[in-house]
């Protein structure tokens, strides 16, 4: 079940979004973030009629809907790692970490607020910038690796609502 989006702020524009919840088990998970084709193109166009290829627009991944009875662990989240890398090797890719405390308590429903869990903003900016061509905003996808620091236990239940990325136009 994939949950209604977060309202992006103001001046902001959908990039793309995963196709269905994310279980995070044992040594992570990973997905894939397909870009809407017409907001890609904005933002090229934007990094485009800057000088020096740069703009002020910001692009953030967020993660959305975190919920899960296991709140004793700490997520690292890496822009399009290799399928088979190591994240000490690839330190440049890491969007950020998201601790999961409060975890059980934000899943859990309460008549009817509460129970969509935690969402969290990263940054992604500086890693699209510094990505080659192929897995640049140019490209039609983002693979989106979340990894535990330390590796779940098999009874962990971790679920990610959504995962999306969008585009901040800046000043």
């Amino acid at each position: 079940m994939i949950l209604p989006a977060m309202k992006l702020p103001k001046e902001a524009e959908l990039l793309g979004v995963n196709t269905e919840e994310l279980e995070i088990k044992g040594s992570g998970a990973h997905t894939v973030v397909r870009l809407n084709t017409d907001v890609r193109h904005n933002l090229v166009a934007s990094r485009a009629n800057t000088s020096g290829g740069t703009s002020r627009d910001r692009v953030y991944l967020l993660l959305e809907n975190i919920r899960g009875t296991y709140d004793a662990a700490i997520l690292n989240v890496y822009i399009n790692l290799p399928e088979e890398a190591s994240q000490g090797d690839h330190r440049n890719l890491l969007a950020g970490s998201v601790g999961l405390y409060g975890l059980r308590r934000a899943s859990i429903q309460h008549g009817e607020d509460g129970g969509l869990g935690l969402t969290f903003v990263l940054d992604i900016t500086r890693i699209l910038i510094e990505q080659p061509a192929a897995k640049s905003p140019y490209a039609n996808e983002i693979r989106v690796s979340i990894v535990p620091q330390r590796q779940l236990p098999d009874p962990a239940d971790v679920v990610v609502g959504r995962v999306s990325i969008f585009r901040q136009k800046g000043a």
